[in-house]
Formats: C-alpha cells, structure tokens, sequence
C-alpha cells in the first residue's frame, strides 16, 4: 500500500498537472504556494460547504490568519462520512471494555449507524432542552460510549462540550465547569473502579446545587440500569440456598427444622454484612428503606 504522501502526489499529478518527484518537492511546494497546497487538499479530501469560501487565506499574519473565509464546517459530518462503507465493511466505530466487562471477558461493540442514531437523538434532545449553538454542555462521565455520543450531540449542533472524569470530587469539578456556565449537565450515576461499582449519583445531586447555570439533567443510568447492586447479590445467593435446601442433591426431603436452620444461618450471615447494618440503621432511624 503506497503512502498516503504518494498518493497525493498522484493525484496532484493527474488533477492539477503537478509533478512532485518526492515528499521533498510535496513538502516545498506546500510552503511557497500555501493557498494551492491546502486548496487541492480541500478537494482531495472532498470538502463540501454549504456556503463557498472566498478564499483560501484571507489574512495571512498570525496571530490572526484566517483561512477558507465563508465556508462551514462541522466535525460530525466529517467522521460520520464513511459510516455506511463502514458498517458494509462490519468494522465498529467504538469497541468498549472498562474493567467489568473484562472480567466478563466481554466487549461492547457499537456500530456507525448506531453511533450516529444515538448522537442524533442526543442532539435532538438536546435542542429541545434550549440548547443552541455557543451554549455550553458539561459532562460527568467515565470514558465510555455516552461520552462519544454526548460529544457528537453537542459538536453537531454548535454547542460547546465540557467533560470531568467522575472520579473528581464535587468542588473541583464544580470550580471547572463554573467557568463556562453550562446551560445542561449530562452525568452518569456511577463509574466502575478496580473491577467494582462506584456510585456517584449523590455527587451528581451536589453538582445540581452548585451550578446554578444548569437548566437540565441529562442522567445516564449507566452502571445501575438493568442491573442489582453488589449487596443484592449476596442477599440473593443466600436466600436461592435457602429456596434450594442447601447444598443437598436433587429430590431430598428436608425437615422444616432443616429449613429454618438454614434461614437462621443465612440471616445471621446477611447481619454480619456492613451494608446490611446500614440499612438496618438507617431503616430505624427514619422508618424508610435505603438502597445501597
């Protein structure tokens, strides 16, 4: 396969009449005909507008060069443009694993077409929440797939997109996204660290008192949707024992007093669990229940 260089220079050859011998002669002309040089690249690349520029360089002197003055582009547009060839070709646009999923031994695959379905939505969402073009969007969130989908959203639709890692505590991230005023905050309700769920939705609740910028919430429920929490299972494996018998093989009659013991066992267990006493605590003291 030939070098990207080379098969510019090809093209180059066969579209503008140049002929470049190597990367050198490539390399010169882009710097004493900086205009062509990037023009061919715009129509190399097949840049569309749907305003034409009225030239390449308008204001060459920097700080302050301006270039390709009248034309619009958007970024989405640019990596959504081979997405169809893409998902012919069965190749992903996000291939995820965080630390569960490879406990798991698994990935989460997500195509062009899907990618661009979710980003569209996301932006539809996102407009009718009032979110115009230079408004400000923060994002909560762990590297994972809605972070993609939150930055295409807003990059779509002219909106500017800010993004904390959610294991930042509640006062640096609120100095962080003070500074822009954000119009939305999109906020997942949990990260997953060292294999294990980390919930985060009591930060995300401090987070709406200390914006007051924010109009909506956009709450990915990323980690608890479909999902039991980690004390649920344990209290789900020790009353399927109960409901089993035991350790005991199929087809074996067992006294009621045999059932009872291993109810006592398997209570006394669950006791012994500090997310158990908590929520015993906490179900005393304020006579509601707590999930955790």
């Amino acid at each position: 396969m030939a070098a990207n260089t080379v098969v510019l220079r090809d093209w180059l050859r066969d579209r503008r009449g140049l002929d470049l011998a190597d990367y050198e002669a490539l390399r010169r002309w882009s710097v004493d005909h900086l205009a062509d040089f990037w023009q061919a690249l715009w129509d190399y690349f097949e840049q569309t507008s749907p305003t034409p520029h009225r030239q390449v360089l308008a204001d060459a002197q920097m700080p302050g060069a301006r270039w390709f003055d009248g034309a619009q582009l958007n970024y989405v547009d640019q990596v959504l443009r081979h997405a169809s060839a893409s998902d012919a070709a069965g190749a992903p646009a996000l291939i995820f694993r965080n630390e569960r999923l490879q406990r798991e031994g698994r990935s989460v695959e997500i195509s062009w077409s899907m990618l661009a379905e979710q980003a569209a939505a996301l932006a539809a969402t996102l407009q009718q929440l009032g979110v115009q073009r230079g408004d400000r969007v923060a994002a909560y969130l762990p590297n994972i797939p809605h972070a993609v989908v939150g930055f295409l959203a807003c990059a779509s639709i002219g909106a500017i997109f800010s993004m904390c890692a959610p294991d930042m505590g509640v006062a640096t991230v609120r100095d962080r996204f003070m500074q822009i005023e954000p119009k939305v905050l999109i906020a997942a309700d949990g990260t997953v660290y060292g294999g294990k769920v980390v919930d985060r939705r009591s930060t995300v609740a401090a987070l709406l008192a200390e914006l007051p910028s924010l109009q909506a919430l956009v709450l990915i429920l990323a980690w608890r949707a479909g999902r039991i929490s980690d004390h649920d299972a344990v209290v789900g494996r020790a009353l399927a024992n109960v409901l089993a018998g035991g350790a005991l093989p199929h087809q074996t009659t067992v006294s009621e007093q045999y059932i009872l013991d291993l109810e006592r066992e398997a209570f006394l267990k669950l006791c012994s669990e500090r997310k158990t006493l908590e929520r015993i605590t906490h179900t005393l003291k304020t006579g509601k229940p707590l999930r955790n």
